[in-house]
This record gives C-alpha cells, structure tokens and sequence, in this order.
C-alpha cells in the first residue's frame, strides 16, 4: 500500500487532476455517493471534460486504481544495506501500528485512515465486478511478490529458516488486509493483537 502522499505533488496533467478529485469525493462522499458530476464540481470542469478521459465513474476508479500500481511500483522499498529482518519489520510496524519508519535503507509512511477508506470501498466492488478483481488481484500480488522477495533473501542471508517464501508472504498479506479493513471501518481500533500475533508467527515459523 502507497502512503498518505498520493497526490501530494501537484498533478502533472488533467487526467490525474480528476484522480484526485475522485479521491477526495470518494472521502467525503463514499462510493454511493461518487458521481461524474460532483467529480467534476470538484476538480472545477464540464462533465464532458470527465467524459472525454472516462467513459463512466468505474472507468475512472479503475484508472485510480492502476494510479495506486504505478505509484506502488515507484515506492517499493530499497533493499540495499538493511537486513531482511529489519526490512520486514520495518513495513509491518509501519502498516500494523502506523508508525513511520525510516532507516538509511527503509522509507515507509502508513496509509491514512482516509486513504483506507478508500482503498476499502474500492476493493468491495470486486466482489460483482470482475475488472475491479483484476486490478484488485495485482496488488495483491504486488505486494505478495515484495514480501516474498524479502522471505527469499532472509532464507539465503541464514536469518530465516527454509521455508516457502510465497506462503509466508500470502500470510502476512492476509494479515495486513485484515487490519487495513478494522482500521477502515472501526473508530479506535488497537491493532497491537495483530501485530503481536504476525510477531509470534514469525518467531515460531519463519525466523531463525
């Protein structure tokens, strides 16, 4: 999952100007409530002008999503210097109990609650809507194969013991979807059982 700055730079371009104004309806309206209309009251254009880039609200909130891709491809964290360990750690303290973490080798900024929210609604619509399950599964496996690439080089660094670095990471994925989806829909959740939990996981199974 990206962090907080999605749209933290100024958008390069009208299309991504309409990507951010989905995001902030999105926020303050829900997906029942996302319209061409109040996209476009947003980002201050015609509906035409939406139309012309997206052919309906799905067509956008697709494009959102593959915007979350790219934007995961470019934030996946540097590996050099830091042990797999850390690293792992370093991304499950920071997911689990929202706390930035950064060494020299690790950069990682927690989802917002908003940005969940929205991650949430979006990933619900897979459930009728097989375009979304598309986009949904390669995230997944996105960050499944960033997790398991970390598994491997802890099993050939001696730190982790042999075990299958694709069933780790489906694990650990599991887990963090699951806090993202108590974090999205409860008000005050401690995710500390989690964390605690995924820790014990790894201690007994996965680390040396």
């Amino acid at each position: 999952m990206v962090s907080d700055d999605l749209f933290a730079d100024p958008p390069e371009d009208t299309q991504e100007e309409i990507l951010q104004a989905a995001f902030e309806v999105l926020q303050e309206q829900g997906y029942s409530g996302l319209s061409i209309q109040r996209i476009a009251n947003k980002v201050g254009l015609q509906k035409a002008s939406i139309y012309h880039h997206y052919s309906d609200k799905d067509d956008l909130l697709l494009s959102f999503v593959d915007h979350i891709l790219d934007r995961m491809e470019s934030d996946l964290i540097r590996t050099a210097d830091v042990s797999p360990k850390t690293q792992l750690e370093s991304i499950l303290d920071s997911l689990l109990l929202d706390e930035r973490a950064s060494t020299s080798a690790v950069e990682i900024s927690p989802p917002s609650d908003d940005l969940l929210r929205v991650f949430i609604q979006i990933r619900a619509q897979a459930t009728h809507n097989s375009d979304y399950q598309d986009r949904i599964a390669a995230i997944d496996e996105r960050h499944e194969e960033h997790l398991a690439a970390i598994i491997q080089r802890g099993i050939d660094a001696g730190e982790f013991r042999n075990v299958d670095p694709n069933q780790v990471a489906t694990a650990l994925n599991t887990f963090i979807l699951g806090s993202f989806s108590q974090r999205a829909t409860r008000t005050q959740v401690s995710l500390e059982p989690v964390h605690k939990s995924i820790y014990s996981y790894l201690e007994n199974s996965v680390y040396v």
